[in-house]
């Protein structure tokens, strides 16, 4: 009797899997249109110009924001201003000068009294600190990326919201534009007040994830990591190039200009991209779903099997029955009626107890990095195209050996490498340089492959929404990242002992969460809930296959 009950719940489940819901099965349609043909390559590239360029700007205060060396101006020197810098140059930036009459054109502090400069004067104006003059104000400076990163917390949860209530392409098209617009207003602004505000406009109402949610969404279950990491890497192709492009146009409003003003042409994807096909689905917008599928299979130049072009025919045909419409309309539930799931409550507190400790990791890792060259615009090159490679490896290994194994081995290795990174000594500093990129390639790897399984383990009608509501309070990692220089100054590596221990607790909670790497994407709440137990069936559907 148990034999035959076994046998009889997995022939049922490998033929839920075979036709789907409702004899529907999307996961093997995407399979037949293929993942890299030239639609999926097209959308490939739109997806990699637009977040190259929302890479470039979320990342613009690095130069735009940056420190200028200041020094007192002494109206008696300092004759000629435009030569004033070069004539007496100074290695200590201070906001104080000695008051002493025998140390006339010296700018020494160490006279019997020091007073405040009346005036500064920098060696280049090309930063906001310098035109503001905002030298003797440090916090103002730190201030924009602190004003940055609030907008991020109120733009992820906005874009979440809109994406899963209005569709992938909203957000994909209109975030752009709002980046594009206030960044341009930006560069215009003529005191520090209106440009701080701005800055929070910009990032308020733009950026968020909608194209990853989009790229796992566009394909079947065997490429979507691969895809969403190839995506990945075009982003980040193009946020090195922000180096080269910083070098060349040194000014901040020119260089605000140079990269915000390339967004408005994301206007032109309202026709060049549909909207995702799973979305469509999950709110019962067939029709819609049917075009685009079969357009995908026009543009691929492929013929679809007769089974899948009877289930395309079968869901675009006209429901009549008043009791099937109505379940149609209940199956795409509110965000907090998403949230009276125990199971999805639970794994979201999962999902943002990883990203606090991943952001603290991985932005922690970028502040607190060793400098790899003299040049600010070289190293943040550099810093971009070390997760060239680490995409690769995450395409390589997450489908291949799942989820939570990767990503357990990734965070201990990520600890190790911080560890054995602050211990190294000093003559060896080579090594210590190693270590610490190989750590930081690790929390990489780690915070990429956290938001993957965030996106796997939600369902498609509140996706987006749920997993930037955890990404929004796992940007607490990222806020106290910013202190760990401190720490520099109790104990040095202190910052890196901290961030191999904040590195084990992904390591061990993502232990807690299914194994998602060969399940579909779930579209309604009931069938993420599913998940686990799904992956059971899998196992012991292969268990009886092979006694068989």
């Amino acid at each position: 009797m148990v034999n035959e009950s076994l046998e009889s719940r997995q022939g049922t489940y490998v033929k839920m899997v075979e036709q789907g819901v409702d004899g529907f099965n999307l996961d093997g349609i995407l399979s037949e249109l293929g993942s890299f043909g030239k639609y999926q390559l097209l959308l490939l590239l739109l997806l990699g110009f637009r977040d190259s360029f929302l890479n470039m700007c979320n990342f613009n205060y690095v130069f735009t924001a940056a420190e200028e060396p200041f020094r007192c101006l002494k109206p008696s020197c300092d004759i000629n201003s435009t030569d004033s810098w070069i004539l007496f140059p100074s290695n200590d930036t201070t906001c104080y000068r000695s008051d002493n009459t025998s140390l006339s054109c010296s700018f020494n502090t160490s006279g019997p009294k020091v007073v405040p400069c009346v005036e500064i004067i920098y060696d280049k104006y090309n930063s906001i600190v310098s035109e503001f003059d905002l030298g003797c104000q440090p916090w103002k400076a730190t201030l924009i990326g602190t004003v940055h990163n609030l907008g991020l917390v109120f733009s992820f949860v906005l874009s979440g919201f809109i994406s899963d209530r209005y569709g992938r392409k909203v957000i994909i098209v209109s975030t752009p534009l709002m980046v594009g617009i206030a960044g341009l207003l930006k560069s215009f602004a003529m005191d520090y007040w209106t440009l701080l505000g701005l800055e929070f406009l910009e990032t308020a109402l733009g950026y968020g994830n909608a194209s990853m949610v989009l790229s796992l969404e566009a394909v079947s279950h065997k490429s979507r990591v691969v895809y969403s990491c190839i995506s990945d890497i075009l982003a980040c192709l193009g946020g090195a190039f922000f180096g080269l492009i910083a070098w060349k146009v040194p000014y901040w409003r020119h260089l605000m200009r140079a990269i915000y003003a390339p967004l408005l042409v994301v206007v032109f994807y309202i026709f060049l991209m549909d909207e995702g096909v799973r979305w469509l689905l999950a709110h019962n917008k067939r029709d819609e779903a049917v075009q685009v599928l079969n357009k995908v299979a026009k543009i691929n130049n492929i013929t679809l099997s007769k089974n899948a072009q009877d289930m395309l025919s079968s869901i675009s045909e006209p429901k009549t029955d008043l009791n099937k419409v109505e379940k149609a309309a209940e199956e795409t539930p509110h965000i907090f009626t998403v949230l009276r799931s125990k199971t999805i409550l639970l794994r979201m507190a999962l999902i943002a107890a990883c990203f606090i400790c991943c952001s603290f990791v991985f932005s922690g890792a970028i502040i607190n990095s060793v400098s790899i060259s003299g040049s600010k615009y070289l190293n943040f090159s550099i810093m971009m195209l070390v997760q060239v490679p680490t995409r690769i490896i995450t395409a390589l290994t997450l489908t291949r050996f799942g989820r939570k194994a990767p990503i357990c081995v990734a965070y201990c290795f990520c600890a190790l490498f911080f560890m054995a990174s602050a211990f190294v000594p000093k003559s060896i500093w080579w090594a210590s340089v190693l270590f610490y990129i190989a750590g930081k390639m690790c929390s990489s790897y780690g915070i990429f492959s956290v938001q993957v399984v965030a996106m796997e383990i939600f369902p498609t009608t509140s996706r987006n929404c749920l997993t930037n509501v955890a990404n929004t309070v796992g940007r607490l990692g990222s806020v106290l990242a910013p202190q760990t220089p401190l720490l520099e100054k109790v104990m040095p590596g202190l910052p890196s002992i901290v961030f191999a221990l904040a590195a084990l607790g992904p390591a061990f909670l993502a232990l807690l969460l299914p194994d998602t790497s060969h399940t579909v994407l779930p579209d309604q709440v009931a069938d993420a809930e599913k998940l686990d137990a799904t992956k059971a069936e899998e196992v012991a559907t292969e268990s009886f296959k092979q006694r068989l």
